[in-house]
């Protein structure tokens, strides 16, 4: 059997979307002969770099726009017609490929977002979709003390969830579909009623399953929590600092530490100095994978209070290294995070100080837990992370 991947983001250690393109082509050659992936050109450079993509049966192919197009990328205002026409050059690109050497399937893996929708459809051969996800959104009652900027984001995305559900780019596609697969249940309502019988939640990220327990993982000697990911009114993270000042009346010793970059920072500092923790909060800066990886054994949980991610990759890194996670239950960390390897907390019927407030207990909670009870998270969070493998992520699609 040969199939084709259209993975616009594909890419060996990267994390996060791109590694969703690179492990789905690793593990197809599972159940396929031939496995071929369509993504940009600018990928070609690390994917050759990397052995693995000499794998027997594995194939790229690469596509960009011309220059020009590329340029005017970098304008906001042309993005949305500019990965739709990636989308159409892509597929005329695959419609080539495919008279030369047929595929027996196609799947659109990334984008995760359907919002600009796939032709890959009009192959005329079985298409599936995803996992893919759009479909969350911020509480409102959450937006509140955003700064304007990130209410006018929350505002826009709101409409984009709308176009979606309407989009004569993305009916079409749903209608061609075999199977099709969304992160939550929130991204289900992205697709119409009539082509739900089809539909099934399922997460667009894994890890490799096969993570080792590290039986000398000790607590640190005082409560440390981290956070890891961009600065970005969505993460959340004006509720963990708060939380924070909240959780040192109980842990005096409590610290966070910020480990990434984004436009966010310089708000995210004036909240830390009115809540009077800038001594306790930590803007670490970008941290290369490997090494944010490495360091997750240092820290008491991570603290990861997003407020629509659709996946997470970075909570089952954090598992994968025996780290609880805190989390709100938004999303897809809600879906990974348990009872077994962290605190899920409710926003149901919550205010943004009620929610804050139970953010703070639950750090309190996990900062005072003895040495034993620590171990059996850390043990845990081992034991759930490898519940989500590639392998078998890949097989439950492949098998549809």
């Amino acid at each position: 059997m040969r199939v084709l991947l259209s993975s616009y983001a594909c890419e060996p250690g990267k994390g996060s979307e791109p590694e969703v393109g690179w492990q789905r082509a690793l593990h197809m050659l599972a159940y396929a002969d031939e496995v071929w992936v369509l993504t940009r050109s600018n990928n070609q450079t690390v994917i050759e770099r990397d052995p693995l993509s000499r794998k027997q049966g594995l194939h790229f192919l690469y596509f960009d726009l011309p220059p020009w197009v590329l340029k005017l990328k970098k304008q906001a205002w042309f993005l949305p017609l500019y990965f739709i026409l990636w989308q159409w050059g892509a597929y005329r690109l695959a419609a080539w490929r495919h008279r030369i050497t047929p595929f027996d399937r196609v799947y659109h893996v990334t984008f995760v977002s359907m919002q600009f929708g796939s032709f890959m459809g009009r192959l005329g051969v079985p298409f599936i979709i995803g996992p893919i996800a759009g479909g969350e959104r911020a509480p409102l009652r959450l937006r509140r003390s955003m700064p304007i900027r990130g209410k006018v984001t929350e505002f826009l995305r709101d409409l984009g969830i709308i176009f979606q559900r309407y989009s004569p780019l993305t009916r079409p596609a749903f209608a061609a579909a075999e199977r099709i697969y969304v992160t939550t249940a929130d991204s289900l309502r992205l697709v119409p009623p009539k082509w739900r019988y089809k539909t099934e939640v399922q997460l667009a990220i894994a890890t490799h399953g096969l993570a080792a327990l590290n039986d000398k993982r000790r607590p640190p000697h005082s409560p440390r929590f981290a956070f890891a990911g961009q600065l970005i009114h969505l993460k959340g993270l004006h509720l963990a600092i708060r939380a924070l000042a909240q959780a040192r009346t109980a842990l005096p010793d409590a610290t966070l530490t910020l480990i990434g970059a984004g436009p966010a920072e310089k708000w995210l500092r004036s909240v830390a100095m009115r809540c009077g923790v800038t001594h306790a909060v930590e803007f670490a800066g970008q941290l290369p994978r490997q090494e944010l990886v490495d360091s997750f054994g240092s820290y008491t949980a991570l603290v990861f209070p997003s407020l629509h991610d659709t996946g997470g990759m970075v909570v089952l890194e954090a598992l994968s290294q025996g780290l609880p996670v805190i989390c709100l239950d938004l999303g897809g960390p809600s879906v990974i995070v348990n009872e077994s390897c962290g605190i899920v907390v409710s926003t149901k019927d919550a205010d943004e100080a009620q929610i804050v407030t139970r953010i703070a207990n639950a750090m309190i909670s996990l900062g005072t837990l003895s040495a034993a009870e620590l171990k059996r998270l850390f043990m845990g969070a081992h034991a759930r992370t490898n519940e989500f493998s590639w392998a078998s992520l890949t097989k439950h699609i492949a098998a549809c």
